[in-house]
């Protein structure tokens, strides 16, 4: 009985933080006092920044089409997947691609989530913040046995230059407890320059 008291507890800690601070990520010339236990992450390529535990790892990957960013409990070992951590994928000129305004395709991507075979929906949410129109899902994945997974999930858009952000934070389903105070610190904190 406690254990699903405290993952809803948890879940709802980790829809109400807003999604993305549109504050000016930390640069060189410009410091943001990181919490304790954490520090800021830059992610350049977008004028952005993520907070990252001390102990955990980070990595970034680009693509034609999209940039991407992991920072996670697991060392990121190539063919393989992290468990705990979160990502961060950012498209720009999103209509281009999806034929689609960037809000339009968020909504939309936001609507489909948590909704495939195996998975529940848990909470949802919709919030605005300047240019940004951000798309809260919070979902399970139930794989096989004690394998399955709870995901938040946010679809961003930026109105203003048709950029896309996918930010996911993930753990399984028995480390959600300790996992969704991280995850929610992360997502609390992270900073998108809202020009990009």
């Amino acid at each position: 009985m406690l254990r699903p008291l405290v993952l809803a507890v948890c879940g709802l800690l980790l829809m109400r933080p807003a999604a993305a601070q549109t504050t000016p990520p930390p640069t060189a010339g410009r410091t943001i006092t990181a919490p304790v236990g954490y520090n800021w992450q830059l992610l350049p390529e977008v004028n952005a920044a993520v907070l990252k535990p001390f102990t955990w790892n980070y990595k970034a990957e680009a693509s034609r089409d999209a940039q991407a960013y992991f920072v996670t409990r697991e060392r990121i070992m190539p063919g393989k997947q992290f468990k705990t951590g979160l990502s961060l994928n950012v498209v720009r000129r999103i209509s281009a691609r999806a034929k689609q305004p960037a809000d339009a395709y968020a909504r939309a991507f936001a609507a489909r989530s948590g909704r495939g075979a195996g998975q529940q929906v848990l909470a949802q949410e919709t919030k605005a913040q300047g240019p940004l129109r951000l798309y809260g899902v919070r979902y399970r994945v139930a794989n096989s046995g004690a394998d399955a997974k709870i995901i938040q999930q946010w679809a961003i858009a930026n109105t203003a230059t048709d950029t896309f952000y996918l930010l996911l934070f993930e753990s399984p389903e028995k480390d959600w407890p300790l996992a969704c105070k991280f995850g929610q610190e992360m997502i609390k904190q992270i900073r998108l320059d809202a020009k990009v």
